[in-house]
């Protein structure tokens, strides 16, 4: 057939169903690595000057840049994965990427669980909320999303701003009837 494999058409069961699957498709197995980000001067948003939304408000313009940090962890990340792979005995099917192509790193905001831009601290100087998510020049502005993430390692947020959100509410509840709010 011109150089393509005949495979049989499906069927069967047990342990010949099992033994013609490796035969004729064989096994793969991938990694996806998450890293941690931290914060660099390249990374911000702003208030775009020029492109506003339906209501004629600006939004927001990010910036965003890897920096050597990050290289280096993913670049190590894939050297892990392709050492994983050979001791088990696979074959590693993709060439390394290299530095020029980030060592395969996604682009920023392809995995969704990206935080920061409010950063939550104690000095107003360097950060935009207090403990409370409460912003330091607002008194009455809460940020109670991932907003307030210093950094984020590689797991999935939400616990955490569940628990933030739980926080910046009883201390909203609390000042609120001593009359600060």
């Amino acid at each position: 057939m011109d150089g393509i494999q005949d495979y049989p058409s499906g069927g069967g069961y047990g342990k010949q169903l099992k033994d013609d699957y490796r035969k004729y498709y064989g096994a793969t197995i991938g990694f996806s690595g998450r890293g941690e980000q931290i914060p660099n001067e390249d990374c911000y948003c702003e208030l775009d000057p020029e492109v506003v939304d339906r209501w004629g408000i600006p939004v927001l313009r990010f910036h965003w840049k890897w920096a050597d940090y990050e290289l280096n962890q993913v670049k190590h990340m894939q050297e892990t994965f392709r050492a994983l792979i050979a001791e088990m005995g696979g074959q590693v099917q993709s060439q390394m990427p290299t530095r020029a192509k980030g060592y395969g790193i996604a682009i920023g905001g392809s995995i969704i669980h990206e935080l920061g831009t409010v950063r939550m601290g104690k000095d107003p100087a360097r950060s935009a909320l207090n403990s409370y998510c409460q912003a330091h020049e607002v008194k009455n502005l809460f940020v109670t999303d991932g907003g307030s993430f210093v950094s984020q390692a590689d797991k999935n947020p939400t616990w955490t701003i569940l628990a933030l959100s739980m926080r910046a509410s009883d201390y909203i509840v609390r000042e609120r009837k001593a009359g600060r709010l």
